[in-house]
């Protein structure tokens, strides 16, 4: 489940060769795994009954988001040495992106 496309992906990390396809395409539906977990059962309509992306359902700062995640996970393999984020949450862009979109959860 990939809610941006490798092209997406690649435009937006500035990668124009195939040899990190795999990585990408891995980065990507860890992102978007990461996005679709923040929004909770908000992001229930960007998909149809078999879990596939409705790409036309994808809303920009979703989209956007994404990218962002992405950008995290491939310039930072393994570990998050600018401090951007705190274990546990996720990076303050991507959360400015999605938290209006977001499906609160209540205890």
């Amino acid at each position: 489940m990939m809610l941006i496309t490798l092209e997406e992906a690649k435009r937006h990390l500035r990668v124009d060769d195939e040899s990190d396809d795999s990585d990408i395409t891995l980065k990507t539906h860890a992102a978007s795994g990461t996005v679709r977990n923040y929004l909770k059962s908000a992001a229930d309509i960007y998909f149809d009954a078999d879990g596939a992306v409705i790409a036309d359902m994808v809303p920009f700062e979703v989209k956007a988001a994404t990218m962002l995640m992405l950008g995290y996970l491939y310039k930072d393999r393994d570990e998050n040495a600018d401090g951007a984020f705190e274990q546990g949450y996720l990076p303050k862009p991507v959360t400015a992106l999605l938290y209006p979109l977001r499906d609160p959860a209540f205890a």
